[in-house]
């Protein structure tokens, strides 16, 4: 990998993190001024990688290199545009949550904080995969995630069972999310 293309990547992760981090404190507060903080983050975030997707492009156009040389830069930097997507995603739901009133009950906070963690810890490894590129690190990253996507399976069908029981509200239902990383990030859905 390009020692600068690679840094500038790292740089982006970092404001992933940090803007993932603040996302779980506005789970956990559920405030105005926590969600002012993910958009300063997002903001920052998408202005690195707007440069990010500048360096690439003004590189390839260099004699040395090319579309070719670019075509994979870009679309990993992509993929980070799409993480910092899903993560404004998960905010869009926690500002529904306060606008509308929704508490989750001491079970849905555990899962969703279980949740939360987990796709944190494996984007703080994201930098470094980028900067080595370890294999090794590259499948347990891998591993990982398919754990994630288990997990949240599995709380997201408990939550089903939940509705048909009458234990959660079916009015809330817009307001309950799967999260996990995947190549595009974290993934909030309806």
């Amino acid at each position: 990998m390009d020692k600068e293309v690679g840094e500038r990547m790292s740089l982006v992760c970092q404001g992933l993190i940090k803007m993932l981090e603040l996302s779980f404190h506005g789970f956990r507060k559920l405030s105005e001024e926590s969600f002012a903080k993910v958009e300063e983050a997002r903001k920052e975030v998408q202005q690195q990688s707007t440069e990010l997707a500048n360096f690439i492009v003004s590189k390839s156009s260099s004699p040395d290199h090319g579309k070719e040389w670019a075509k994979p830069y870009l679309s990993m930097a992509s993929s980070l545009d799409r993480m910092t997507y899903n993560i404004e995603g998960i905010v869009d739901r926690l500002k529904a949550m306060t606008r509308d009133h929704v508490l989750f009950s001491d079970r849905a906070i555990r899962e969703v904080n279980d949740v939360f963690q987990k796709a944190m810890d494996l984007q703080e490894s994201l930098p470094d995969l980028i900067l080595n590129q370890d294999k090794h690190l590259a499948q347990h990253i891998g591993e990982q995630v398919r754990s994630v996507f288990k997990i949240a399976n599995g709380f997201s069908e408990e939550h089903e069972d939940r509705l048909i029981q009458g234990i959660c509200m079916p009015n809330h239902r817009p307001c309950t999310w799967d999260s996990g990383i995947s190549e595009g990030g974290v993934h909030s859905y309806p």
